[in-house]
Formats: structure tokens, C-alpha cells, sequence
């Protein structure tokens, strides 16, 4: 489909039709990017660029995000028409991040965001918390591949619908540019759909917990480590058993109890040569003297600094064999160095939560952050989802007046929840989010 194919017609109030003049091709090529990271939701709604020529094996990656569902975006961008070199390109790319653990991802977005019109993120884990509280780092994965152009020819689209009909998550838009009374119009086309869009809240999207589990297995046995990635496995639930364990396409995560809620503890990875176990250290969950003493201890048993925390390579056998007595000490160690103060129990913290909530005026809304930092537990934001999840059908906690960072609604009770803040005077944006500026409460 060539770019000028798009037409558009003005029709004046005596019936009057006059066809707006396209933009030449150099004029929307130069605003077309900048117009897309000030605007990301002409992408799509929800969407939260984080990147912007962001460094990988095959170059420079245009723009990536991380959609409303918490799974990261691969936006390949042309400003003339999309030929199938950008199909190719826009699988390399995809390819290079898939070969990441979602905790290196985490990194390279955290290294290289704040540029060219991107937020700096300083603790990407601690960010998607913040942003996708019911969700895990490892829902990153998958990623979605987006081309962008002016137009698209034959061949790319062909190549495009042939990878979307064998399942990749794959989408093509194309904008097109018209001027109108001094104005310049872009107007978007969606040429290939993605699956689902229409129901894009954070449990639709993505994997679920059992094809996570199936393609955490396919990929130990490509591999070969399944009997390794076992064994290390089976180390961390006896020393953590009561933990929460949930299984990703890449691993393994552990949390703890902390703040009312979970957080994690450790990681485990399928990494490129044998396992990767990752250990966060967060200042919330340890007194000052014993994150210290830890700190130096992993770092004496060959745990690197990573942006998170600290890594530990495993890659066969024999180095599992030398280090696992050491592993275990550390884990069991670190385990009983855990504080997951408050010490209240969850039903109180509940409550607590029901409290707050009943404080909150008409009108206006708080976030889970906020909640739990009004609370004193400023890691339990998820903890505040799951106090909200668990209430009766007939309740007079204001529930509806809990929205995310950003302002979004809650995915699984979007319309209901929406119903009752327009009825309270709340106002939403053209990307559907709450005007937090104005409604959120300032206690």
C-alpha cells in the first residue's frame, strides 16, 4: 500500500467537499518519532516507552515499551514505507532481548533510559512493581514486535501476516499526513491487528502460568539443564519453604513474606551457558548491619554486583558440585536476616487497608503506592491489590478509588470501576486514565 493511497475529504456546512492535501514524505519523516515519544499512546493506549535507540546486538533498537499488560515492546520504526529488511530487523532485535533474562533486561533499560525524550528509570524492578503490581518481572517475556512506517509494501506485509498466522505476536501501523487550515493531521492505520487487543488488561496478555511452565521446561531441555537447573532448584525450596515460588518462561522466582505482602527474595535463570541465581538485597527487607555483613559475604563467594543485586554463574555440573554447600549457607543466611516487618498478620494489614480507604473523600483517588506508604509499608503495594481482591460483592469500601501510578483502572473491573468515579466527578484523559493532577488526594 503506497503512502499517498490514504485519502481524506472536508466536507463544509453548504455541502461543500474539498480533499485535505497529503504532507510530503521529508515533512512527516522529520516529525513523525518526536511526535511518537512526546504521545506514546498513539502507539497504543497504555503504552510506557522506556527506550529510545536502546543498544543491542543488532544495532540500536528505534523505540521499546512496556505495554499496559507488563510485556515489553519491540517498536521498529521507517520513515519512509516498511520493506521486508524491517520484518528482519525488527526479528533481530526481538531475538537479542529474548536471549536476556528478564533481570538483564531490567538493567539495560535502567542504563540507557532518560534519553531523548524518555523517563530515566533508576530501579526498572522496582518501577514495574510499582506500575504492574500483580504481575512478575518474568511478564516481560515474550516480546511483541510492532513495525512502524509511511506506508508498507507487498513483501513486508506478506512476510508480517505469514509471522502473526504462525502465532508470533507481531502488529503493522502505518501513519499517513495531511495539512488542514495551517494544521498538520496524522492519521494511523492499523495494517496487521495483534491478538486481544480489545481485552489488553494485565491477565490477558501474555503467557499463563501453565504455558509458563511448559516453556520453562521446553527450554531446560533444549538445553540440556534440566538435571542442573533441578538440582539448584530443589536447594532453594529447602531452604525457603515458605516461600512463594512461581514459575517463568526463563525461571524460577522466590518471594518472602514483607510489608503485608511478598516480595522477592531470589531468582533463578536459565542463562546462556548453564544457570544464572540471582539474590536482591533490598534495604527494606534487612537491617542496615546485617545487608552489610551479606553484601561482603556474597561478593567472597563470587557473587557479582549487578544493577538488582548479585549474580552467581552455575554453568555446569562441577561448578554446582563446588559451590553448593557455600549457595545454601549464603541462602539460608540471608533467609534469616529477613525482616518482614510490620509484623502484623495479612488480615490486619487488611484491614488497615479498608481503613485508609474508608478516609478517602468522594471524588478523589489514591494509588497502591500510596496506600501502602501511608500504611509504613512502602513495598506492599501489591499487598494493597490483594486486600481489594478479597472483599465481598457487598462492600462499602470505596475500592473504585484505587488506581495505578499512572491513573489506570483496574483491568478486571475496568467499566465497573469507571462508572462509579464518573459518577463521584472524576475526569479521565483521551488515553483513559484519571487526571491525577486534579483527583488525586493529598492527605
Amino acid at each position: 500500500m503506497a503512502a499517498d493511497e490514504l485519502r481524506i475529504w472536508a466536507l463544509g456546512e453548504e455541502r461543500d467537499v474539498e480533499a485535505v492535501p497529503s504532507v510530503a514524505g521529508v515533512n512527516l519523516e522529520d516529525i513523525l518519532e518526536e511526535t511518537l515519544v512526546r504521545r506514546p499512546e498513539m502507539l497504543e493506549a497504555g503504552l510506557h516507552l522506556v527506550g529510545r535507540q536502546t543498544p543491542t546486538e543488532g544495532g540500536p533498537l528505534d523505540l521499546l515499551g512496556v505495554d499496559a499488560g507488563g510485556r515489553l515492546v519491540v517498536y521498529e520504526l521507517k520513515r519512509e514505507k516498511l520493506t521486508r529488511e524491517a520484518v528482519t530487523q525488527c526479528i533481530d532485535y526481538a531475538a537479542a532481548l529474548s536471549a536476556r533474562t528478564p533481570a538483564q533486561i531490567g538493567e539495560l533499560i535502567s542504563d540507557h533510559s532518560g534519553q531523548r525524550g524518555v523517563g530515566k528509570i533508576e530501579d526498572f524492578e522496582a518501577w514495574y512493581q510499582e506500575w504492574f503490581a500483580e504481575n512478575e518481572l518474568s511478564d516481560l517475556l515474550p516480546p511483541r514486535l510492532v513495525l512502524v512506517g509511511l506506508g508498507v509494501d507487498e513483501r513486508a506485509e506478506q512476510m508480517a501476516r505469514f509471522l502473526h498466522d504462525g502465532g508470533i505476536d507481531i502488529s503493522v501501523l502505518t501513519f499517513f499526513g495531511f495539512h488542514l487550515e495551517g494544521r498538520t493531521l496524522l492519521a494511523r492505520q492499523i495494517e496487521i491487528e495483534r491478538e486481544g487487543t480489545a481485552a489488553a488488561g494485565r491477565r490477558t496478555i501474555g503467557q499463563s502460568a501453565a504455558e509458563r511452565r511448559l516453556a520453562l521446561e521446553s527450554r531446560l531441555t533444549e538445553k540440556g539443564l534440566e538435571v542442573l537447573f533441578g538440582e539448584v532448584a530443589s536447594k532453594l525450596r529447602a531452604a525457603l519453604p515458605e516461600s512463594t515460588q512461581r514459575a517463568g518462561s526463563w525461571g524460577i522466582s522466590f518471594s518472602l513474606a514483607s510489608g503485608g505482602g511478598r516480595r522477592r527474595f531470589c531468582h533463578l535463570w536459565v542463562a546462556e551457558v548453564g544457570v544464572r541465581l540471582e539474590w536482591f538485597p533490598h534495604p527494606e527487607s534487612y537491617d542496615v548491619a546485617a545487608l552489610g555483613t551479606l553484601r561482603s559475604e556474597a561478593e567472597r563467594c563470587g557473587w557479582r554486583p549487578t544493577n538488582l543485586g548479585y549474580a552467581l554463574d552455575i554453568p555446569d555440573e562441577a561448578t554446582w558440585n563446588g559451590c553448593r554447600e557455600g549457595v545454601d549457607q549464603f541462602i539460608v543466611t540471608a533467609r534469616e536476616s529477613w525482616n518482614p516487618m510490620p509484623t502484623d498478620s495479612v488480615e490486619s494489614f487488611r484491614e488497615r487497608v479498608w481503613s485508609y480507604l474508608q478516609a478517602v473523600p468522594s471524588g478523589k483517588v489514591v494509588t497502591y503506592g500510596q496506600v501502602a506508604r501511608a500504611l509504613g509499608v512502602p513495598v506492599a503495594a501489591q499487598a494493597v491489590g490483594g486486600a481489594l481482591r478479597v472483599l465481598p460483592d457487598e462492600t462499602d469500601v470505596p475500592w473504585h478509588r484505587v488506581v495505578s501510578v499512572g491513573g489506570e483502572l483496574n483491568a478486571t473491573e475496568n467499566r465497573e470501576q469507571r462508572r462509579r468515579l464518573e459518577d463521584e466527578g472524576v475526569s479521565f484523559g483521551g488515553d483513559d486514565l484519571v487526571d491525577l493532577e486534579e483527583h488525586q488526594w493529598r492527605e
